[in-house]
């Protein structure tokens, strides 16, 4: 029985994470559903090369580089960075004489990951290998098309002199922004901050404690339409992005070696981020303030505290609501005493956390080559026909 190796280069942190989950199942996947004759081996390198988000070409060479010095059959390199051809999303680049190929992770969105990634990589290598055959292709467009609904995929020709022969993009640009987007947030993993952002949420957490002692607030809470309920709390989170985003530098400057779309999706990501990390740390802190005033503040000192004789859960949930908004708000300063590599490991993902640190070397002057060759060409391709 014929054997073929296939490697797998995926990024480190989420790309890696995926890969080492369906590796299991991948050989099964391609006897079925590419050649049952071959007996398919996989290996796993993680690519620890990033480079900027611009260079789609450097990161294919290196993935065949990988591919020459580990006599793999097949390369599939598979990136947590997005990539655009024409400002339209790309899913993936090939080589059909290299016999690699480029996936970009985040053109998939959030959900489910796992089973789309086994699809992108069976598709590609089983067009890598029955590449001169046009039904073959047609076939896989529409099946890989499957997997993103509300966007048709489409086959073109890149413009660009490299190595890559065949890309497919997503043709609705607004729906494939939309999954870049989702998928960056979903790379970044905000749900597991919250134990970076302890000291935030220690301060807020003292701070609403302190302010419910005063009768002022219960006072307020009781005369706070819903309206202003929802003003207050929607400013709070605000406030909190905003202030992160500015006391750690997070925000993405205009450079002359950057691309400008790279630059607008990489801090609407960080916004995106930032607002799931805000609204998981109030509702944490909503929680708290709900249990804490509802064991240690009797009915009947709410009712004098307020002048009013209806203590009943509605008063007390609003109470809560209020404190968390207003803590919230304090909880933000202890954003500043929390060390930055810390904030930006959960607000960056890894390939745009070294694209910052190349943009920061590359302003103070410290890397002559990264400043030499910063900033890469944009993408084009031609769209012949509709697949």
């Amino acid at each position: 029985m014929e054997v073929l190796k296939v490697g797998l280069i995926p990024s480190p942190d989420l790309p890696a994470n995926i890969i080492n989950k369906i590796i299991d199942k991948l050989a099964e996947k391609f006897k079925k559903e590419i050649d049952q004759k071959i007996n398919w081996q996989f290996e796993i390198k993680v690519g620890t090369f990033v480079g900027a988000a611009e260079y789609v070409s450097e990161s294919f060479n290196k993935a065949i580089k990988m591919k020459e010095e580990n006599k793999w059959d097949y390369a599939v390199a598979i990136t947590d960075l997005p990539s655009f051809s024409e400002r339209k999303v790309v899913i993936a680049d090939l080589s059909t004489k290299n016999n690699v190929g480029l996936i970009s992770l985040p053109s998939f969105g959030a959900f489910p990951l796992k089973k789309r990634m086994s699809k992108a990589i069976t598709s590609v290598v089983e067009l890598l290998y029955k590449q001169r055959d046009q039904d073959i292709e047609e076939e896989i467009t529409e099946d890989i098309d499957l997997h993103f609904l509300f966007s048709k995929i489409k086959r073109v020709t890149p413009n660009e002199d490299t190595n890559t022969d065949i890309r497919f993009i997503l043709n609705s640009r607004i729906i494939g922004w939309l999954r870049v987007l989702l998928g960056m947030v979903f790379a970044n993993r905000p749900w597991k901050a919250l134990g970076a952002f302890k000291r935030i949420l220690t301060l807020a957490f003292a701070t609403g404690v302190y302010i419910s002692i005063f009768s002022t607030p219960w006072q307020l809470s009781v005369a706070y339409t819903p309206l202003r309920f929802i003003i207050l709390m929607i400013l709070s989170m605000i406030g909190m992005v905003i202030w992160i985003i500015f006391a750690h530098e997070l925000w993405e400057k205009r450079s002359s070696k950057s691309q400008s779309q790279y630059r607008r999706l990489y801090n609407v990501t960080t916004i995106m981020t930032l607002g799931v990390i805000t609204i998981l740390n109030y509702l944490v802190l909503y929680s708290l303030f709900i249990i804490s005033i509802a064991l240690f503040v009797p009915e009947g000192i709410f009712d004098a505290a307020t002048n009013e004789g209806v203590g009943d859960l509605e008063n007390y949930l609003n109470l809560a609501w209020l404190v968390a908004s207003l803590s919230l708000l304090v909880g933000a300063v202890g954003a500043t005493i929390e060390k930055e590599e810390k904030i930006r490991e959960v607000t960056y993902s890894y390939r745009q956390r070294n694209r910052y640190y190349e943009i920061e070397k590359q302003e103070k002057g410290d890397d002559e080559n990264v400043k030499e060759s910063y900033g890469g060409t944009q993408q084009t391709h031609k769209e012949q026909s509709e697949q």
